[in-house]
């Protein structure tokens, strides 16, 4: 008796999972937020469609999307049968690199973002400072140009172009003087040329 109630059990599971596949189909698929990314790039990459199994749809398939560092969140909605909804907040490029690409605004480097990054270019000689080049980005945000070498950080303003060996010097120094010419800015004083 314990075998024939585990076999209408079995096929009893097979068969609602067989009518979870078909009863209730993916009808519609909105995706919202979007600037950067396309609409086909992000359900392609949830692996999602019109027509697959609603009733399997989880938010486990945001997974492969928040690994694209375009994306800051992204949250899968299933308000109705037949229905998804997928937001999605998009980081915004801030700083453009020489490479092309661009610091977002937390900090991330997003490919290919330099033309939509609305801030100073930057250009530089080793290692990306990050939070550096993020904070004189706010700083100066008029700034034409934000250098980085081994030996401190150039900013180019109009009339103006100021280095320090660190960019606490320059984020300090811009809250008290409005600058003209070649200044330099050390932990021992300013020097300024015409």
């Amino acid at each position: 008796m314990g075998v024939v109630k585990g076999v209408l059990l079995l096929i009893l599971g097979a068969s609602l999972y067989v009518a979870s596949l078909v009863a209730v189909p993916v009808e519609e698929v909105r995706v919202e937020g979007l600037r950067h990314l396309s609409r086909e790039a992000v359900l392609q990459t949830l692996r999602l469609a019109p027509g697959d199994p609603w009733l399997w749809v989880w938010g486990n398939r945001l997974r492969p999307l928040l690994e694209n560092p375009w994306v800051a969140e992204a949250h899968l909605e299933k308000p109705a049968l037949g229905q998804v909804v997928v937001r999605v907040r998009e980081r915004r490029p801030f700083l453009p690199l020489e490479t092309g690409d661009a610091l977002a605004e937390d900090g991330v480097l997003l490919p290919q973002g330099a033309p939509l990054a609305p801030g100073p270019r930057v250009r530089g000689v080793g290692p990306l400072p990050r939070e550096a080049l993020l904070s004189l980005g706010r700083t100066f945000p008029q700034a034409r140009e934000i250098r980085y070498t081994p030996a401190g950080f150039w900013v180019e303003l109009e009339g103006a172009t100021l280095f320090a060996p660190e960019a606490a010097y320059l984020l300090k120094y811009a809250q008290t003087a409005r600058p003209k010419g070649r200044v330099f800015v050390y932990s021992w004083g300013v020097s300024q040329r015409p």
